[in-house]
């Protein structure tokens, strides 16, 4: 019963880690926040102090409440520390086959035989790569940059998990809010990461050939795609289009196609730079020397914003 999961074992403090780590302490969780390095736990720290500063001044988050948020997370260089007594175990690590099977495998270890063990994975099969002595509690939960403020978290059956623990875990997200996707089944990048692939090449397609700038395309992407995407869905907006409309610009073959031999080049070329977006202060944008804390803040204050303003539509 969710009622008596108490600790959360969150490994690996990267992008997605600490922002798991604080929405469950948020949520009154205890929470261990394990990372190989000090060094990648006291960023996720501070990037945890600034998401909720963000939240404080937007007023989604009380001050004070701040410090026994921050108490709540453990910050730790043990994995066996992080699992101890932990009730759901989330595994946050790089997608490397591996590097998963060996945290399973630990995990599945120094855990408690009760415990859950979720896997954040995007593109990876976990079900046929990890093994462990509990399999019908082994699952995925994908969560989306900055999970601790977007409510989506996808949440995947494997052949041998037994469903009363994929409802468990959707029980537990939705008691702090988010939004969870139950899959039936695996299949790669779920949803919003499967659109995002077919979008993004669509994306390098537009800038490789210099058709316009990556701030006039991201003004394109706010203002005629994401606005009516939020409300209407990606479903839904074509049945405002309407189905006969979209079914013969199908037959006739009007949609403009990208070459399927395309291959990006300037994102390489970047990465050859060092330019490796907000982390490093320059990708396709110049950061103008802020930091990654700084730069993560103010999109979090917007995120937080929006999220407002949708669920006083809601209502």
């Amino acid at each position: 019963m969710k009622e008596n999961i108490k600790k959360i074992a969150v490994v690996g403090a990267g992008t997605m880690g600490h922002g798991i780590a604080q929405s469950f302490a948020q949520a009154g969780y205890q929470v261990s926040l394990m990372s190989r390095t000090q060094k990648t736990l006291d960023r996720a720290m501070s990037l945890i102090n600034s998401s909720l500063s963000a939240m404080a001044e937007e007023g989604v988050l009380d001050q004070k409440s701040i410090p026994s948020v921050i108490k709540r997370i453990t910050p730790t260089t043990s994995l066996a520390e992080a699992a101890r007594e932990a009730d759901i175990a989330f595994e946050t690590m790089a997608e490397d086959k591996e590097a998963k099977k060996e945290v399973f495998a630990q995990l599945d270890k120094a855990c408690p035989p009760r415990t859950l063990l979720a896997s954040n994975t995007t593109y990876l099969n976990i079900f046929d790569l990890v093994e462990t002595s509990r399999p019908d509690k082994v699952l995925i939960a994908h969560w989306y940059a900055p999970p601790q403020i977007i409510p989506l978290v996808d949440v995947v059956k494997g052949p041998k998990t037994d469903m009363a623990n994929v409802e468990l875990m959707a029980d537990i997200l939705r008691k702090i809010d988010k939004k969870p996707a139950v899959f039936k089944k695996y299949v790669p990048g779920y949803v919003v990461t499967r659109l995002q692939i077919a979008f993004q090449r669509e994306v390098f397609y537009l800038l490789d050939n210099d058709f316009l700038s990556p701030e006039e395309l991201d003004e394109a992407a706010k203002w005629g795609l994401a606005m009516r995407m939020m409300v209407v869905g990606v479903v839904g907006r074509i049945d405002f289009g309407g189905l006969d409309l979209t079914a013969r610009n199908l037959e006739k073959s009007l949609f403009p196609p990208t070459p399927p031999e395309y291959k990006p080049t300037k994102i390489f070329e970047l990465v050859k730079q060092g330019c490796l977006g907000v982390k490093t202060g320059k990708g396709f944008f110049d950061y103008k020397g802020r930091s990654e804390a700084e730069v993560c803040k103010e999109r979090d204050i917007k995120l937080i914003r929006m999220f407002k303003a949708l669920k006083k539509i809601e209502v």
